[in-house]
């Protein structure tokens, strides 16, 4: 009981740092396999902008095969990963996307966001 005790008052002030850092949720209309047009289109309405991290090459552009100023980079792996950034507020919202035609330039369907 006493290990307890002790492990719990030294474990309450990392979860309150972690409570206090975690971001809101993100927006609840992000589906996966949606495009990253329809996803993009829901989030600028809700008050999400535009917020890339790094400016993307003329390569990751073609790859993301879309003109959003939100693209951040794409991966060079051949599977196509990109990601998509937006900031609203205080708080940032990282969007990836595989291709939808694995292997070709082609617009990217939402895998997951943070």
């Amino acid at each position: 009981m006493g290990r307890s005790v002790l492990l719990l008052i030294l474990v309450s002030p990392l979860c309150a740092e972690v409570a206090a850092t975690t971001p809101e949720p993100a927006p609840a209309a992000l589906e996966t396999r949606q495009t990253i047009l329809e996803a993009n289109r829901y989030l600028v309405d809700k008050g999400w902008q535009p917020a890339p991290k790094q400016l993307p090459s003329p390569e990751e552009r073609r790859w993301s095969a879309v003109p959003l100023s939100s693209l951040s980079t794409c991966s060079g792996t051949g599977i196509g990963f990109c990601r998509f950034d937006y900031q609203r507020n205080h708080q940032r919202l990282s969007v990836v996307t595989v291709p939808s035609q694995p292997g070709q330039p082609s617009v990217g369907r939402v895998t997951r966001w943070w």
